[in-house]
């Protein structure tokens, strides 16, 4: 029996909202998307967040590697490293009024503008961290140094996380 024309516009806007429910569905687990930064420049690359969908990351910013809050929260890092890097942590750092070397055995990868990231992330001045989850999802954002067990936590218990393990 052949469909109407009415019948056919009507069958094909359903088929359009459900497919669009679908695909909103998988994007609704980001409820408060990270803002992209790119960075690696200073070692020859370019490495953008929205390509490290399934790693965690730590975005550090800081006036300079000699800041007081980089280098506790760095303190921080150091005493859980190797358990971040066994959930694969990638580590950037964005330094808005001086560069230098970090002091660390810990790899970092440089944002390639700081200042802009700094206000993308509403960090006017001073330090912050900022944990970004498998998903993309900010799951926090904090102005003082993270104990390294908090940082733990929210990486193991995102909500990418939570799905996984209810499979």
């Amino acid at each position: 029996m052949p469909l109407s024309f009415r019948s056919a516009v009507l069958l094909a806007a359903l088929a359009l909202v459900f497919t669009a429910g679908i695909a909103g569905a998988k994007d609704a687990s980001v409820v408060n998307a990270a803002p992209s930064f790119v960075g690696g420049a200073s070692a020859g690359r370019n490495i953008f967040l929205s390509s490290l969908r399934g790693k965690p990351v730590v975005l550090l910013i800081a006036t300079s590697p000699r800041d007081r809050s980089f280098r506790r929260q760095m303190g921080e890092l150091r005493g859980t490293y190797e358990r971040l890097a066994a959930q694969g942590i990638l580590c950037f750092a964005a330094f808005t009024s001086e560069g230098g070397r970090i002091r660390s055995n810990i790899p970092f990868i440089l944002i390639n503008d700081p200042a802009a990231i700094a206000s993308a992330y509403d960090i006017q001045k001073g330090f912050a961290i900022a944990v970004i989850g498998r998903d993309g999802n900010l799951d926090c954002l904090s102005t003082k140094p993270l104990p390294g067990y908090r940082i733990l936590d929210l990486i193991m218990n995102n909500a990418g996380m939570q799905e996984q393990l209810r499979r």
